[in-house]
């Protein structure tokens, strides 16, 4: 071979060799940049498929949200599309993934989870429709759901993260392909035209395919950032280096953060800036080696609430996302107002049941009196007609002892000795059905407690046992020494460990649900109907011994009856007795007593009595005038003032001012509600001698004897008349002969049935139509009700309250109707009839007279029933 041969063999053979080598390069990272393309494209649909199905979940969520809020169906839209199209991108998802175990596996996790949300959305929807919105509305935002939400947040946003870590690699990878195609094209240039050619033509391809990709991408990201822009919430990420990475425009128009700043590479700085500037903390920067704050942040800005969350992102950066809750907040506002104004109607429906019945009292006996003013009954009716009164003042001590405002009189007690003096009051006032028993521990210590307040108390606790033992049953009143360790302090904020004095009242009634027992002692809670009840026997209960610093804690269990525990604090002083004037005999004066009273009808009620009881009395309207009067020089030996006054003067400062030009003055106060001119924590000042309004003749009396008595001035002696005795402080009620009216056969003349739980009112109501010539059986229940009309058949007329205990007045009527259809009836009740009607508590032929009526009322309803063809 020749040497030009052999160099042509020599160089061709490289050149062919090298020509092969390029060509076979170029084509191999052509095929590479294909499949990172093709990696690319499958990566970037996989990212776009998971943003899409969180979408959809978010959807699902906020229709979910709208619609439980509002109840317009059309909010459910979002939720109803996501419905449809969740199961074709979870099966799109899941194929996407199968090419990668460590994804696949992430994707099967992140299945259920999704599946399990949407089941939970759907059952929520479920039992909306069922009734319990109100329910679903108060759990909002906690829960089962929040955690499916977040855990498919989280399992979301890895797999997305892994996908966007696979396509920065993808993108590498291609980058670096382009270089090792373009370097060998141009190597094999310098060695062969066709090499060169071949090279060149292969790039260009491989170019255009780049470009093609790229532009995917460029649409890709423009329809993300479309899908942030069409998100409700407004959402920023700002990357490591704190710059703003990404964005919706909902972001700066609910915060009002500056237009320019909406642009990316925005510092974050420039937004704190913003926001030192305007007070708010929304980007608020995490502390150093510690992490961003946990849990939403409330911003408000423009009369629009906003809810903040911020999360840190695996590239160090962190996403801040608000949503705006205003309908939420106000729907809320309008849940707690109304209430609101249920527990007002609560309170106002029982108040006004209660006051109509002792108006009616009142009303009833004075009008007896005025017919008869020389009846012989009559001081009796006018003992029925005080007994009213005094009803009416329990029941405004009620209010305060719920509020925690009446005036107590705390001093060493023995809660043993206390309840053994009124068991047989309690025995009276629960009736033989029920046995009673009281248990009272040795070495019992001395408590702090207001005996007065303390017996209505125990009484109320009775009262309402009996209410829960319809059939009879058994009440246990027990006495201990107790300690309260630190263990149960610690689970019971208010309690502080130490000494107490255990008085347990039981029954053995139907006892009360875990719901009922929750909320016994909350104020105009009851479960009696509406309009039979204040809701304030047990909440005056707690406000009495709370005020003491004591404790209340209640047990029941539905079926088994009911335990309620009072724990008052112990004391070392010995026992403070009632001292024995005030059981004495009423004792009169012939002192100077300076009344003072803004109100003209009071002022002239209280100068009348101390005028009968024999003092010399002077009077102001005001503490001004009182203070002029005294600076006359006039002997005074007594200050009888109203606790709230009218004037710049208080009552306080005119005492002081008295007392300093008269020393000796004795100080009589009286209010029916204190203001805390001279009550602190809840107890009267040691100094201090109070009469609450309203007050009866010989309690005022003794409280003017007790005054003048503490400050040593000299007591007038007299010899009282006979006429001048002390009435007793308590109505003596004689109950009124029934076997007249309820023993006659069925030959005698007709009869009228009258059903009336509260006894002072049947009594003075039975009275007056007896003494109208007619017959009259009376009863307290709507079952003895039914019993005499089964077994007096010369019964015709029926008059009854609506508010029985057990079986009510509206049940009581239908039973009449099926049992007796010929009976005619009438209603007595404090509501309009209008009302009743419309309620459908009684039907529209039944007579309604309304409380407080006339007594004439009832015979004129008698003659018109019986009249009536009908």
């Amino acid at each position: 071979m020749s040497f030009v041969g052999r160099l042509l063999l020599l160089v061709l053979v490289p050149v062919v060799g090298l020509v092969a080598l390029a060509t076979y390069l170029t084509l191999y990272f052509s095929e590479a940049g294909d499949r990172a393309y093709a990696r690319m494209v499958h990566t970037q649909e996989a990212i776009e498929t998971a943003h899409m199905l969180l979408l959809d979940l978010q959807d699902a969520e906020t229709g979910f949200r709208g619609y439980l809020i509002t109840t317009n169906p059309t909010y459910l839209e979002p939720y109803n599309q996501a419905v449809n199209t969740l199961p074709g991108r979870l099966q799109r998802l899941t194929a996407l993934a199968a090419g990668a175990a460590d994804q696949a596996e992430r994707v099967a996790r992140m299945r259920p989870v999704v599946e399990e949300r949407m089941a939970v959305l759907k059952t929520a929807l479920d039992q909306v429709a069922q009734g319990e919105r109100e329910r679903i509305l108060q759990g909002l935002g906690v829960g089962r759901g929040k955690q499916l939400m977040d855990e498919a947040r989280r399992q979301l946003g890895e797999f997305v993260e892994v996908q966007r870590r696979l396509l920065d690699q993808g993108q590498s990878a291609n980058r670096q392909n382009d270089r090792f195609t373009l370097y060998t094209a141009l190597g094999g240039s310098f060695i062969a035209l066709m090499a060169l050619v071949i090279g060149t033509l292969l790039l260009f391809a491989n170019n255009w395919r780049l470009q093609r990709a790229e532009a995917q991408l460029s649409r890709q990201s423009q329809i993300l950032q479309n899908t942030l822009d069409n998100i409700r919430h407004g959402i920023a990420h700002f990357d490591a280096r704190g710059k703003l990475a990404a964005f919706n425009s909902r972001f700066f128009a609910k915060l009002g953060f500056p237009s320019e700043l909406a642009r990316s590479g925005a510092a974050v700085e420039e937004f704190r800036k913003v926001e030192q500037q305007r007070g708010s903390n929304v980007l608020a920067a995490a502390p150093e080696g510690g992490a961003l704050p946990a849990g939403p942040a409330m911003f408000r800005l423009d009369g629009h609430e906003y809810e903040i969350y911020r999360s840190a992102t695996p590239d160090g950066g962190f996403v801040v996302s608000c949503i705006d809750i205003t309908q939420r907040v106000q729907a809320e506002v309008m849940f707690r107002q109304t209430q609101k104004m249920e527990a007002i109607g609560q309170l106002t429906g029982g108040v006004a049941h209660d006051f109509n019945n002792l108006l009616q009292i009142v009303a009833s006996n004075i009008d007896l009196v005025r017919a008869a003013p020389e009846d012989p009954r009559n001081p009796q009716r006018l003992d029925l007609a005080m007994a009213g009164t005094e009803r009416g003042a329990r029941l405004t001590r009620q209010l305060l002892a719920f509020a925690r405002r009446q005036p107590l009189e705390p001093r060493p007690t023995n809660l043993g000795r206390l309840v053994t003096d009124m068991t047989e009051l309690v025995r009276r006032s629960l009736g033989e059905a029920i046995q009673v028993e009281t248990i009272i521990a040795g070495g019992l210590w001395n408590a702090v407690a207001d005996p007065g307040q303390m017996e209505n108390a125990i009484l109320n606790l009775a009262i309402n046992a009996r209410d829960a033992m319809d059939e009879g049953g058994k009440l246990t009143i027990e006495v201990a020494n107790a300690f309260l360790d630190e263990a149960y302090a610690a689970q019971h904020a208010e309690v502080s460990a130490g000494q107490y004095v255990m008085l347990a009242v039981s029954d053995t009634g139907t006892g009360m649900s875990t719901e009922v027992a929750a909320r016994a002692f909350e104020p105009f809670f009851s479960t009696k109907p509406e309009g039979q009840g204040t809701g304030l026997g047990l909440s005056q209960v707690y406000g009495y011994v709370k005020q003491l610093g004591g404790h209340v804690k209640l047990y029941s269990e539905p079926g088994h009856g009911t335990t309620v525990k009072i724990y008052l604090p112990r004391t070392r002083q010995p026992e403070e007795t009632l001292e024995a004037a005030t059981l004495a005999p009423i004792q009169f004066g012939r002192e100077t007593v300076l009344v003072v009273e803004d109100d003209e009808a009071v002022r002239n009620g209280a100068i009348d009595v101390l005028g009968d009881l024999g003092y010399r009395v002077l009077q102001a309207a005001n503490a001004e005038a009182a203070l002029a009067i005294i600076a006359s020089g006039a002997a005074i030996d007594i200050l009888f003032t109203d606790v709230v006054m009218p004037g710049p003067i208080k009552t306080r400062d005119l005492v002081r001012q008295a007392q300093a030009r008269l020393p000796g003055l004795a100080v009589l106060y009286t209010s029916g509600y204190t203001e805390n001119a001279i009550i602190h924590d809840g107890r009267l000042d040691e100094d201090v001698l109070l009469i609450s309004k309203p007050y009866r003749r010989e309690e005022l009396a003794r409280k003017l004897r007790t005054a003048l008595d503490q400050v040593r001035r000299p007591q007038l002696a007299g010899t009282l008349p006979p006429s001048l005795q002390a009435v007793p402080s308590q109505p003596q009620l004689q109950p009124q002969p029934q076997a007249q009216a309820q023993a006659q056969p069925a030959a005698e003349p007709r009869a009228v049935l009258f059903v009336e739980d509260d006894a002072l009112v049947r009594m003075s109501a039975v009275e007056f139509l007896i003494d109208c010539g007619l017959s009259v059986v009376e009863v307290g229940d709507g079952d003895a009700a039914l019993k005499e009309l089964q077994a007096r058949p010369q019964i015709d007329v029926m008059l009854t309250d609506l508010g029985l205990p057990g079986m009510g007045g509206s049940e009581l009527i239908a039973q009449v109707r099926k049992l007796r259809p010929d009976v005619k009836v009438a209603v007595l009740t404090g509501r309009s009839r209008k009302v009743l009607l419309q309620e459908g508590a009684i039907p529209a032929d039944v007579m309604c007279l309304e409380k407080p009526y006339e007594l004439d009322a009832l015979r004129r309803a008698v003659e018109t029933l019986r009249q009536d063809p009908a």
